[in-house]
């Protein structure tokens, strides 16, 4: 019996010892769906990189462990800090404009990620309530990429021009800092663009060749330039034919009752 009694109080005394250990302020960020076995090193550092981001604090929150089922990672704070990560994470999850940047983005992001691995997620306060669901979803498969010509028309500056025969290449770049790589149909028309070289954005129309990416992203790889425009730059002009369009209506004592009769036939 002394054996025994030996026993179950080192066992009693290990056990207070673990609950004494026990840490305080606890996160769960959960991945519904996954198992910890699925989970990379690599993958669960980029969860934790974005959870830590959330959490703020980075001097006082810890990483304690991955939890079985559903993937699990757990985060504590120390005491002092756990007011103000608490704080933190209310005015991320409320959208508030008193939200830090960062928790913002992280929120973002840690559902791109489960977006990505096509599965969801919750947040976990040290009660154990969820206090943010992330919906995740299933990864969309890639579009599938396509060509396509047709007419289009680009506008931009000349910033690139050169060639010696019937074809000359031109770089043009838009308002966005987007560049698009055109070729110029015939010599004259090239001579009328090249007097545009780093000045005025310019219009330039032809057949262009498109590209839709795995992305779903439209790209313009090349326009064969047929014609081009000048693009209007007086804008009182512009203003005075918009106020020119409107002529007359000053005039009528009352617009209302002018519409009501032309829509009677008055």
């Amino acid at each position: 019996m002394a054996l025994n009694e030996g026993k179950t109080s080192k066992l009693a005394g290990t056990r207070a010892y673990n609950q004494s250990m026990k840490k305080p302020n606890i996160y769960t960020l959960r991945i519904v769906g996954s198992h910890p076995n699925k989970l990379t090193l690599e993958r669960m550092a980029v969860y934790l990189a974005e959870l830590a981001k959330l959490m703020g604090e980075k001097d006082q929150v810890h990483f304690d462990k991955l939890s079985t089922g559903s993937a699990a990672l757990k985060a504590w704070t120390e005491d002092e800090a756990a007011p103000r990560v608490s704080k933190r994470l209310s005015l991320a999850i409320a959208q508030s404009n008193q939200a830090p940047k960062d928790a913002l983005i992280a929120l973002v992001r840690i559902n791109e990620l489960l977006i990505q691995d096509g599965t969801r997620g919750e947040l976990k306060d040290p009660s154990g309530a969820v206090i943010y669901p992330f919906p995740g979803g299933k990864k969309s498969a890639p579009a599938k990429e396509i060509t396509l010509e047709q007419e289009s028309t680009i506008t931009g500056q000349v910033i690139k021009i050169g060639g010696r025969d019937d074809t000359i290449p031109v770089l043009v770049k838009d308002s966005d800092g987007r560049e698009y790589n055109c070729t110029i149909m015939g010599t004259q028309l090239a001579k009328e663009i090249s007097s545009h070289y780093l000045g005025d954005p310019i219009e330039l129309t032809g057949k262009g060749k498109w590209k839709r990416t795995s992305s779903g992203r439209w790209e313009l790889l090349q326009l064969n330039v047929k014609s081009w425009s000048p693009l209007c730059g007086d804008w009182d002009e512009a203003y005075a034919s918009m106020e020119a369009i409107g002529l007359g209506w000053a005039d009528v004592p009352d617009v209302e009752d002018y519409l009501s009769g032309l829509r009677k036939g008055h």
